[in-house]
């Protein structure tokens, strides 16, 4: 997986797409509503399947999302019985319970991987810049986007390593820890080792002498952006009002 600028992603400012995204999350972090909770889902996954944001890392979170859906469905005894069957009984409150925390879970992470995928590092940290931010900490998140995939890479790279060396990495329970054992610490050196040569790099740059510092591309807000910041913010005050103000059901079987 490469993190590229993807041509079918909204032309949107990156300070508004970061917006959106804070936006939303508070949204789904204090709703209650499953009926909101399914809606954006339904959003967010309609939005990485149009901006073309693929690969392994989204299958890995639905299936984890689908995991907790199920052991919510399974272990929560909340509520009254739907269905049973020997010692495995379903309620409402699990069912209701696994549609929150699965869908919150799968909004957060999904929505923050559009943003990652469809960013580029440089427009992000420019952007910021353009709304006043100090350059010293608008570099910040740019960087943490750039060495998304060059960890990725050596995360490969130590495990291919580690199977050459005859370590044997299966897909059972005891081959995800002894790959979580052997591949995380090496990882870890391998991290810092590139986090200290950017900042001796940095550092031989002059990175944080002067107070300001230049642009080669400048990012500015435009009143479409801006436009559209203030309907995603007015739509999720909307729902959060009705949420909390009005009789909407939060559950599929009141």
């Amino acid at each position: 997986m490469i993190i590229k600028d993807n041509r079918r992603a909204l032309k949107l400012n990156p300070v508004t797409k970061l917006s959106i995204l804070v936006t939303v999350s508070v949204l789904v972090l204090l709703t209650s509503s499953q009926f909101t909770i399914l809606v954006i889902v339904v959003s967010v996954l309609a939005a990485k399947q149009w901006t073309g944001t693929k690969g392994r890392f989204t299958k890995g979170v639905m299936g984890f999302a689908l995991a907790i859906f199920i052991t919510q469905m399974l272990f929560n005894r909340t509520g009254d019985e739907i269905a049973s069957m020997w010692i495995v009984s379903i309620t409402t409150g699990g069912v209701d319970s696994g549609v929150t925390i699965a869908g919150k879970f799968l909004i957060l992470i999904m929505m923050s991987w559009i943003f990652v995928a469809t960013t580029k590092p440089s427009k992000l940290s420019s952007s910021l810049i353009g709304i006043k931010v100090p350059y010293r900490y608008a570099f910040l998140p740019a960087l943490a986007i750039r060495f998304v995939p060059i960890f990725e890479l050596e995360l490969n790279s130590v495990r291919e390593a580690q199977v050459v060396r005859g370590l044997k990495l299966d897909r059972s329970f005891k081959g995800l820890i002894r790959s979580a054992r052997y591949t995380v610490l090496p990882m870890f050196f391998s991290a810092m080792h590139k986090v200290n040569s950017l900042a001796a790099s940095m550092t031989g740059r002059g990175f944080g002498v002067s107070r300001r510092r230049t642009q080669l591309h400048q990012e500015s807000l435009s009143m479409w952006d801006m436009a559209i910041t203030a309907l995603a913010v007015v739509i999720a005050a909307l729902l959060l009002l009705l949420d909390r103000c009005y009789e909407v059901p939060t559950s599929f079987f009141v």
